[in-house]
């Protein structure tokens, strides 16, 4: 709150602040006040991060460290184990001085170009020198595409498409750094899923898989629908 109020002088909004920072934290039927920081998920987190961590910043800079930092995440790019390691050194010591801990499963020293190592940063994976979306990310973006397409669901294909469009569009705009192959499957299994739709409603089994369905509802038959693609994006 120190911090914050060198940068703010507006009493309501200190106070609102601070509300942020005492109000309980639930976890199922349990609850209980914090004792420190703020909790996991809320709104007040990264704003707090881009306030607190710039020190951060500066330091590794000076120390002619390169470094990529969102709200709390950052990866700090090294040439060696030994530079990674007194880098590692140089933030565990400032963390411990402000009262903040690193945390314990996603610190770590990786080499980027090892197919075994790598690590995941902001939805991307990065291993080997290829950068894809991370596994995580893509299967939730896949079960919220199952969601506006389960094979019973009503209403006519265009509406279906423009509900799904605005999702593919933006999940597009952030991950569009990742190997094209990604997105070319992402194709496949949202036209798949529609395609079950249209088998569902002819009263015929099956999940869209078969070359029929392929033939009967080309690529051209979406687009003539207005379904958004990855790979033309």
């Amino acid at each position: 709150m120190a911090r914050v109020a060198e940068r703010v002088s507006d009493g309501p909004l200190l106070q609102l602040v601070q509300r942020f920072l005492d109000q309980d934290i639930l976890d199922g039927v349990e609850r209980w006040p914090p004792i420190t920081g703020t909790a996991q998920g809320s709104v007040l987190s990264p704003v707090l991060a881009n306030l607190y961590l710039p020190p951060l910043d500066q330091l590794g800079s000076q120390a002619g460290y390169r470094s990529v930092r969102s709200a709390d995440a950052a990866v700090i790019l090294c040439q060696t184990q030994a530079e990674a390691e007194a880098a590692l050194a140089l933030v565990q010591a400032w963390t411990a001085r402000q009262g903040l801990r690193l945390h314990p499963d996603k610190t770590r020293i990786v080499h980027y170009g090892e197919p075994e190592q790598g690590g995941e940063f902001l939805g991307y994976r990065f291993t080997a020198g290829i950068r894809s979306v991370r596994p995580k990310s893509l299967l939730a973006r896949k079960d919220k595409i199952r969601q506006q397409t389960g094979r019973t669901r009503s209403g006519h294909l265009d509406d279906i498409t423009a509900e799904l469009n605005p999702i593919l569009r933006g999940w597009v705009g952030y991950c569009k750094h990742a190997r094209r192959t990604t997105f070319r499957a992402l194709d496949s299994f949202v036209r798949r899923r529609l395609r079950a739709i249209l088998r569902k409603r002819e009263k015929r089994p099956g999940f869209g898989h078969a070359p029929s369905d392929q033939r009967r509802w080309p690529n051209s038959f979406f687009a003539q629908h207005g379904l958004f693609t990855f790979h033309e994006a």
